[in-house]
């Protein structure tokens, strides 16, 4: 808590942080032993996070292998079919700052420009339906109209995250339980930039996902209309945008330079090459502000751990035989690759 006080104070405005109130606030903070030992734990971690090659290990390792090979097959099916996307979010960030997974992550986050993201939707399903030893062990899901596409004897991705009204592609192998996230990206019309655009792209989400849940539009339907309002272009323009149905939890959306993004470089992640954007060092202070590269004060926990524990009921042998067999499946898969 203590750090998020510390973090929000350097926020504010210098007329709010001149307020008497405000200074004795922060002389009481500054008074408490506590609150230093604290600060100097951080700063000893953040060194340790910044200097130093750490890993996840244990299940949650077991996890991130698993995901890569995972995100090899997504790859391979991507090469296939000439579709572009690049690492994004806490993927791309562990590829900067860590050469691949964050020691703490346990799901790939990818993106793509809309007419790739539309043909991939298309072939994705297709290409995982040729491979009998592995289909009936993945959940595809892209709810384009309520729960319509959840196995009616699974319920993992409403589990994991929390019942969320899931707009956004999302890939996941039931057992052990990994998935990853593909998010859309739009280009916006110089017109689309508005100063308001953000409050109203979050209301224009909200109202989709209302429209479909009870019937009023179909997905496309409802998507063509809300992406209009946003002035969203398939034309290539200066700017990209956090698409509406590529948003969660009402989160804003941002706005990246396209040449930020392309054209697309490639970065190692794991010992593997993966696309990525052209400019990361001007993309990833957009998400993830200046200091992106140190450890964070608050690291986001997704419980797949905890979750794939509870699948084999706690039982070591059980997991590691489990995670054992699904990542040789898949490299198998993924090394002789057609």
């Amino acid at each position: 808590m203590v750090f998020i006080l510390s973090k929000a104070y350097q926020m504010l405005p210098q007329s709010i942080k001149n307020h008497p109130k405000v200074i004795e606030l922060v002389q009481r903070f500054n008074n408490n032993n506590k609150f230093r030992e604290l600060e100097s734990h951080y700063q000893m971690l953040d060194l340790i996070f910044s200097s130093c090659d750490i890993k996840a290990t244990g299940v949650m390792r077991q996890i991130q292998l698993l995901s890569l090979e995972l995100l090899r097959l997504f790859d391979n099916i991507c090469k296939k079919h000439e579709i572009t996307y690049w690492l994004d979010y806490g993927s791309l960030l562990g590829a900067v700052r860590h050469g691949g997974f964050i020691p703490w992550d346990d799901d790939m986050d990818i993106s793509m420009l809309r007419e790739d993201y539309e043909k991939f939707v298309d072939v994705f399903p297709k290409e995982i339906e040729k491979i009998d030893s592995l289909k009936d062990n993945i959940i595809i899901s892209k709810l384009t109209k309520p729960h319509s596409n959840f196995p009616e004897n699974c319920n993992e991705l409403d589990i994991l995250n929390n019942g969320t009204f899931i707009l956004f592609f999302q890939c996941a192998l039931k057992k052990p339980y990994v998935h990853f996230d593909v998010f859309p990206k739009d280009f916006i019309k110089d017109d689309g930039l508005t100063k308001d655009r953000n409050e109203k792209q979050t209301k224009l989400q909200a109202e989709l996902r209302e429209k479909i849940e009870n019937n009023t539009w179909t997905f496309e339907e409802g998507l063509k209309i809300q992406n209009s309002k946003m002035q969203f272009t398939k034309e290539k323009t200066s700017q990209i945008s956090d698409a509406i149905d590529g948003l969660h939890n009402n989160i804003h959306n941002r706005i990246y330079k396209t040449e930020y993004i392309f054209p697309l470089k490639t970065i190692s992640f794991e010992g593997y090459e993966f696309s990525c954007p052209n400019d990361f060092e001007e993309y990833l202070p957009l998400i993830y502000g200046p200091e992106y590269m140190h450890i964070p004060h608050i690291a986001l926990d997704h419980n797949t751990v905890n979750f794939v524990k509870n699948q084999y009921q706690n039982n070591k042998k059980d997991i590691d035989k489990g995670f054992e067999e699904i990542i040789e499946l898949l490299k198998n898969i993924n090394d002789n690759f057609q």
